[in-house]
């Protein structure tokens, strides 16, 4: 039975940068390309979700998030193909339909497309509206402390979302997902 895994992009892959649009910019977290290769190398489908509300705020264009996943895929140095599917969120405000987390859209796409039950998902991200997503999806939440807010705090302050905690991508994280222990 294969497993499928939905990364948020600003504060989990990369380094958060607000409203990056720049390529030399972009920072590979720690343990990142480690994480994502023993994920590939047990057969996971991985796939990318972010929101990048800068376009619609006409700060960039489209082309620019375009240009940073790609500097993103050549810094993990694993090929182009690492993501099965990219959702790229550019509304802003949310516009009717749309992908912008914590809309649960992309996620239901996922799941008939691939006919994944949604215990086999996984979205892992650093804020609480990737976590509100997995936890709208009725999938697996996972939580990393990477981003710009610390995601412990704000969990705290939402009684009701429940995820797995992680202080960064790690042998830890990828263990429990492997294990089915999320």
């Amino acid at each position: 039975m294969n497993k499928y895994i939905v990364f948020d992009r600003d504060g989990t892959l990369i380094k958060h940068e607000p409203y990056l649009y720049l390529t030399s910019r972009v920072k590979i977290l720690p343990n990142v390309i480690d994480v994502i290769k023993q994920f590939k190398e047990k057969g996971y489908i991985l796939f990318l979700h972010t929101n990048q509300s800068g376009v619609g705020r006409g700060y960039y264009n489209i082309e620019d998030v375009i240009e940073c996943n790609n500097k993103m895929l050549e810094l993990i140095g694993l090929g182009d193909k690492i993501f099965e599917d990219i959702c790229i969120a550019d509304d802003y405000p949310p516009k009717n339909k749309s992908y912008r987390k914590p809309s649960i859209r992309f996620g239901l796409e996922i799941l008939k497309k691939y006919k994944i039950n949604r215990n086999q998902l996984y979205y892992i991200g650093d804020s609480v509206v990737d976590i509100e997503t997995a936890n709208n999806l009725k999938c697996n939440a996972i939580g990393v402390r990477t981003g710009e807010f610390d995601l412990k705090q704000k969990i705290k302050k939402e009684k009701n979302l429940k995820c797995s905690l992680f202080d960064d991508m790690n042998k830890k994280l990828v263990d429990r997902v492997i294990e089915n222990i999320i």
